[in-house]
């Protein structure tokens, strides 16, 4: 499974110059503004797409079925995705944390740092979203799981934002709910819902994967 993950590795470093071009111009427009959550959720929700283009990347010179000659099952090939999925998804995390504490250094302002719940809210819903799109990536393909992927992403947002604003609706503002629950208890929840997430999606795209003929 180490040389699968490496192989997608190798494959993401030819992706490294855009994603570095991009980040490099949100970085100083985060500088500009005295804001930088969009280039934290940036972060976090572009790396959702990188394990997608590794598959198609093997899509498009039959990998999986070259692969499978080889002594090595489909089960290891999915558990390889998901791997990489997860080693993205602390990278992601790790620079958004950097970025919490390096950046507002540059304003001598710390309460223009993100929170750190909003920082394990945007990681949980990168992680829901992927739970559900890496199932359908492995079952129809990576082009239509992309848009599963983007629409999961709008639902759980919007799901996000739907509940803050019923919570207002019924008097209490997020800021008390804020103070009734810990920035804590709240990432703890989000990432036990996520995890829990993670560990159906994996079981169903091995199942799916099984059946398929590759």
């Amino acid at each position: 499974m180490k040389g699968l993950i490496l192989k997608d590795l190798y494959l993401l470093k030819g992706l490294g110059k855009q994603f570095g071009l991009v980040f490099g111009f949100l970085m100083l427009w985060s500088i500009m503004v005295k804001s930088f959550e969009f280039l934290i959720i940036y972060v976090v929700i572009m790396c959702g797409s990188l394990v997608m283009s590794t598959m198609s990347y093997d899509e498009s010179v039959s990998f999986n079925r070259f692969a499978l000659t080889m002594p090595i099952n489909i089960k290891t090939l999915v558990r390889a995705k998901y791997v990489l999925f997860i080693l993205i998804l602390l990278a992601a995390a790790g620079i958004g944390v950097l970025l919490n504490i390096i950046l507002p250094s540059f304003w001598n302002d710390s309460e223009q740092a993100f929170e750190w719940s909003g920082i394990a809210a945007a990681v949980a819903v990168f992680m829901m979203s992927n739970s559900i799109s890496l199932p359908v990536m492995f079952k129809v393909g990576v082009e239509k799981a992309r848009y599963v992927y983007i629409l999961c992403m709008l639902l759980v947002g919007g799901f996000m934002a739907g509940s803050v604003f019923l919570i207002e609706k019924m008097g209490f503002s997020f800021q008390q709910l804020e103070e009734m629950v810990s920035d804590l208890s709240i990432s703890a929840l989000l990432f036990v819902i996520a995890a829990v997430a993670m560990g159906i999606s994996y079981f169903i795209s091995v199942k799916v994967a099984s059946s398929k003929e590759w």
